[in-house]
């Protein structure tokens, strides 16, 4: 097996592997228990969060690892309620097998910290995602917007300057005789001023 401190520092270099995804929550769920490491546990709360077969994991769970699995599910339904999230398919399960264990306060400490940092990582991750979106679409925006200006051969020359590319001398020369002149228009703050006042203003037609 890879080890995961060489897999991390393979990341940082660039170099990733492809793994084979779990086809349901379940096979997750039967997979972090068999590994039986304690690190993994706090994992299986947030699996919790969504639906679960319940009858089908703890027929393929030895008796020690289904009473894990049973004390894990009680303080997933702790964590739930507590952070005020929809506990209605653990409290459903824990009611009808009867499930009941007595839970340390520094066992749910523990989990409950964990549920809450991986929850937190979880939500960088979606404004992450949503920023890199916004960025693609003021990308297309702004290229949109750059075409009705400037033919394609500039635009080209104007993506090598913004992603830091080298230019060729003509390609320099251009820039300087044939795009910038126009871009120094733009920046100026008194045609965008009377560009705003034509735009804003009402539009007569005879």
């Amino acid at each position: 097996m890879i080890s995961a401190k060489l897999i991390k520092d393979l990341e940082k270099h660039g170099f990733e592997l492809e793994f084979p995804t779990y086809g349901t929550n379940e096979d997750m769920i039967l997979e972090i228990i068999n590994e039986e490491n304690e690190r993994l546990y706090p994992a299986i709360p947030l699996l919790l969060l969504d639906h679960f077969n319940y009858d089908l994991i703890k027929h393929r769970l030895k008796p020690i690892q289904r009473k894990k699995f049973d004390f894990i599910i009680l303080i997933a339904d702790s964590i739930f309620k507590k952070e005020k999230l929809d506990n209605k398919n653990t409290k459903q399960i824990i009611t009808d097998n009867k499930i009941k264990q007595r839970i340390p306060k520094e066992s749910f400490e523990y989990y409950h910290a964990a549920f809450k940092d991986s929850m937190k990582r979880k939500e960088e991750q979606k404004e992450e995602q949503r920023e890199e979106q916004l960025d693609i679409r003021n990308t297309l925006n702004i290229n949109k917007s750059l075409s009705t200006i400037y033919a394609p051969g500039k635009l080209r020359i104007m993506n090598k300057i913004y992603n830091h590319e080298h230019l060729t001398n003509t390609e320099l020369k251009y820039y300087y005789r044939s795009i910038r002149p126009f871009i120094l228009s733009i920046l100026n703050e008194n045609l965008r001023k009377y560009i705003m006042i034509i735009e804003s203003s009402k539009k007569y037609t005879q």
